[in-house]
């Protein structure tokens, strides 16, 4: 009898969730690095969430201002049935060596959590304006999206 006990209790303690559910919605990368156009795309710091067609043209016409920063057939790659779109971008810096990276992806309580990673140079750096970005695709989802600073 007492078997039983531990093994109804066992199977209890194994089938229940955690609040923090470690599902991924691993990101694609479609194009990360740093913007050089000054600031003329017109770009601020943002965590964007892409859900169409429209707005990722819209975007893109943005992102390649200055540079081709994406190519055509990268923007017409992208199955918006199937794909949202993450983009993260950062403030301009003086510098270069600066990079952004998700470093984690997990769902709690209903809403998907992306934990991004901002890195800076070390010691000496080119002296260039630049604009760190990180772009990838997401599997569709209609749950909340929620951009964190990595820990």
């Amino acid at each position: 009898m007492k078997n039983l006990v531990y093994i109804c209790f066992a199977i209890f303690m194994f089938s229940c969730n955690s609040a923090k559910n470690t599902q991924h919605m691993a990101p694609k990368v479609i194009s990360e690095g740093n913007l050089f156009g000054s600031g003329s795309e017109g770009l601020m710091q943002q965590n964007t969430v892409i859900t169409n067609e429209t707005e990722w043209k819209e975007f893109m016409m943005r992102l390649n201002a200055a540079n081709e920063t994406i190519k055509k057939d990268q923007v017409s790659a992208i199955d918006f049935d199937e794909q949202n779109v993450i983009a993260i971008i950062d403030k301009q810096r003086n510098t270069g060596g600066h990079k952004i990276e998700i470093t984690e992806t997990y769902t709690q309580n209903g809403i998907v959590y992306f934990a991004i990673k901002k890195t800076h140079p070390e010691g000496m750096a080119t002296s260039v304006m630049t604009q760190p970005y990180y772009i990838a695709t997401i599997p569709k989802t209609k749950q909340e999206i929620e951009f964190k600073e990595a820990e």
